[in-house]
């Protein structure tokens, strides 16, 4: 259910309109000071104490919206509540993320190659690749795709011949 709310809060964020700068630098205040979070989560502070604190930190435009959160109780829920408004973000802008495993790093051509491909098989003009380094694999790679996993690896392919051999 917390997912649904934070999503909600993160499209009322996206419709304010704001500029990123602005989001981006409340989200690296209230993130980076566990202290802060600490005073507007906790319940005992009054409200007037919280708005006097917010309005002395954060910048005009998002101060009324970190008020809202703090009145409802909401504020525990900021980093949903950013990280649904970064999924907003991309998908106004056309960009998808994606996540690849590999044991041996691609080179630069076979990057630009598979982010390529992204664009054209989501609709997409652009990709924000994360690159991590798994031995696991033994060989190949995993590429995951919002929901979707293309698993090329060798040990993806040795569990794939496993369940065959069980079938028989």
């Amino acid at each position: 259910m917390m997912t649904s709310q934070a999503a909600n809060y993160a499209k009322v964020l996206f419709s304010l309109g704001l500029s990123e700068d602005s989001i981006n630098k409340s989200k690296e205040t209230l993130l980076g000071s566990r202290e802060l979070s600490l005073v507007l989560e906790n319940p005992s502070i009054k409200r007037k104490e919280k708005e006097a604190v917010i309005d002395d930190i954060f910048e005009k435009d998002i101060r009324n919206f970190l008020k809202v959160l703090c009145l409802h109780q909401q504020i525990t829920f900021i980093n949903r509540i950013f990280s649904e408004y970064d999924k907003l973000v991309l998908e106004s802008k056309k960009i998808i993320r994606a996540k690849l495993s590999y044991v041996t790093k691609p080179e630069e051509t076979e990057l630009e190659q598979i982010k390529s491909m992204l664009c054209n098989k989501y609709k997409k003009t652009g990709v924000i690749l994360e690159l991590f380094e798994d031995t696991s694999l033994i060989g190949g790679y995993v590429l995951t795709v919002a929901n979707t996993e293309y698993d090329k690896s060798i040990k993806g392919t040795l569990k794939e011949m496993q369940k065959a051999l069980v079938r028989r």
